[in-house]
């Protein structure tokens, strides 16, 4: 039986998308985890709470599709190469 391209096309435009989404989400939590580094003791525990929260939902929904998995593993290897190689070379 053969694909469908139409219904290949939704897959595709779909992963595209979750994968945009879980990249603006970890930099959303990366603006968060920063902000809340600068904020008083007052407001840490509700910045923190909502950290950790946008983290587990990144990984959950990282979880569950292995694409997804497996682009966002290809980012985080070639970030961690970018920064060997600068510190390596300074």
């Amino acid at each position: 039986m053969f694909p469908n391209p139409g219904q290949q096309a939704a897959q595709q435009a779909a992963q595209r998308g979750a994968e945009q989404s879980a990249r603006q989400a970890a930099q959303d939590g990366m603006r968060a985890a920063q902000m809340g580094a600068h904020r008083t003791h007052s407001g840490s525990s509700r910045g923190g709470f909502l950290t950790l929260l946008l983290l587990v939902a990144v990984g959950v929904l990282i979880a569950r599709d292995p694409e997804l998995r497996s682009s966002v593993l290809h980012f985080v290897h070639h970030i961690v190469n970018v920064v060997q190689n600068r510190t390596e070379n300074p």
